[in-house]
């Protein structure tokens, strides 16, 4: 579960392990611009850290905060239990100023004549006993009104119609009144909103706050930044109007920009690397369980960089991370033979085990699909009936290769293609032996009883997913 109260204090100073401060800066500049952004999506999946950049926007711009923004927080999962998305973002609005500021006592002043109209109880009962919906949920009050509905009483429908026409004509006057008080104090102190949390919502209730959006809070200098996974959103937009909806053209007549949080960094040498593997890294060393030789051993870092951890959230790498912890846990460094290796195939085997519970089975019973370990390293089936010399071997062959060597000794069927005569072979595994030997805890990955080990301590608790 987030932390928020952790979460909240963060700054790009603190940490950045994903280099999202460059990102922020243009998004305050264009904030800080002419150009009309608002309303703007900042766009993730599930598990790529949203929220912790939302916190860290909110504060660096409230560190250099040179037009005297009011910036507020909402976490629309939070309010969705509330049903009242206008009450929520009016109350965040309203909670800038002290409660004895005069500013805050006349927005909300004159927010409460809409706010009464649209979410108080008067209209919804009006509107249910006009059309007999939602009839299990009207007050005892209001269950002789309804009697006198089921009694055919014409009458008191057309009172009910024209007492909710008067009521709509006054809500518009209201809503007038709302969104010129919500522009004074805009003018004062330019509001920005960042929404976080709407692709959580109840479909129903990520609507109401998109609308409310669009028709309340579309006035000058109040800007509305919403973090958000916007193929879930489109999916809860279907799921509200139907499955033949444009969610698409129906979510983007709202906003004006989307900015999209990249999954990737770029190292020192300009290549692409996932930013689950550098999380997964800074997960592990912020550890209060791993053992600092562990968290020491350089070769564990190399195991996400040959697997397809894209298809991992931040939160997925989270868990494996939990579950390296519980085989820490569990080790028995008494009976250890290599450290090294047990640290090796402990993170090896939690990525499988969260990645592909079938490949896990296969290695449960040592009958392991060459192609498919192949295809889950992301590597092709060694060929090593090529010449190699002993300098290719040594300087060649990735870790990933070495690892893979090492584990086809726990295979039933060779994830190698070996030369077929005698003396080549030998000659080759002469020069993969020495390979391994500046890698010698690898060699010792036949232990199958201690892989067993593993998976038994995996599988016991079963890792939420």
């Amino acid at each position: 579960m987030t932390d928020y109260s952790v979460m909240k204090e963060l700054t790009f100073s603190s940490r950045d392990e994903f280099t999202r401060k460059p990102i922020a800066e243009k998004i305050i500049k264009l904030l800080d611009s002419d150009i009309d952004v608002s309303p703007l999506i900042i766009d993730g999946k599930w598990g790529t850290g949203k929220t912790e950049f939302c916190f860290k926007l909110k504060n660096l711009i409230e560190a250099n905060n040179t037009n005297n923004y009011k910036v507020g927080y909402v976490n629309a999962f939070q309010a969705d239990h509330a049903n009242e998305p206008l009450l929520t973002l009016i109350a965040e609005v309203a909670g800038f100023y002290d409660k004895n500021d005069d500013r805050r006592k006349s927005f909300i002043k004159n927010a409460i004549p809409y706010l009464r109209l649209v979410s108080g109880i008067g209209i919804k009962a009006i509107a249910s006993l006009a059309f007999g919906k939602y009839a299990a949920d009207i007050p005892d009050d209001f269950q002789e009104g309804m009697e006198a509905i089921e009694d055919g009483s014409d009458s008191f429908i057309d009172q009910s119609l024209e007492s909710m026409i008067k009521d709509q004509v006054e809500a518009e006057k209201n809503l007038s009144t709302l969104r010129e008080a919500l522009k004074n104090i805009a003018a004062i102190n330019p509001v920005i909103l960042l929404i976080d949390e709407l692709d959580r919502c109840r479909p129903d209730f990520a609507v109401m706050m998109l609308e409310t959006i669009k028709h309340v809070f579309d006035v000058d200098n109040v800007q509305i930044i919403l973090i958000t996974n916007a193929e879930q959103l489109k999916a809860t937009i279907k799921h509200s109007y139907g499955s033949e909806t444009d969610s698409h053209s129906y979510l983007y007549k709202f906003f004006k920009y989307q900015i999209n949080l990249p999954t990737t960094i770029k190292d020192v040498e300009g290549r692409s690397i996932e930013n689950n593997v550098t999380y997964f890294k800074a997960t592990v060393q912020a550890s209060r369980v791993i053992p600092q030789d562990f968290k020491d051993n350089e070769f564990i870092y190399e195991i996400p960089t040959f697997l397809d951890v894209g298809t991992l959230s931040l939160r997925n790498i989270e868990q494996i991370v939990r579950c390296i912890e519980t085989l820490v846990v569990f080790e028995n460094i008494e009976r250890s033979k290599s450290l090294t290796i047990e640290q090796i195939l402990m993170v090896f085997l939690s990525f499988v085990y969260m990645m592909d519970r079938d490949l896990l089975n296969q290695i449960i019973t040592r009958h392991i699909n060459p192609t498919k370990f192949s295809n889950f390293v992301r590597g092709t089936r060694l060929d090593m009936r090529q010449p190699y010399s002993r300098s290719d071997i040594l300087n060649d062959l990735s870790v990933k290769n070495l690892f893979s060597i090492a584990f086809d000794k726990y295979f039933v069927n060779s994830f190698l293609d070996l030369p077929s005569s005698t003396i080549e072979q030998q000659e080759v595994q002469r020069h993969i032996k020495i390979s391994l030997g500046k890698y010698d805890y690898i060699s010792d990955i036949h232990n199958d009883e201690y892989i067993k080990q593993i998976i038994n301590n995996l599988l016991l608790f079963d890792i939420v997913k």
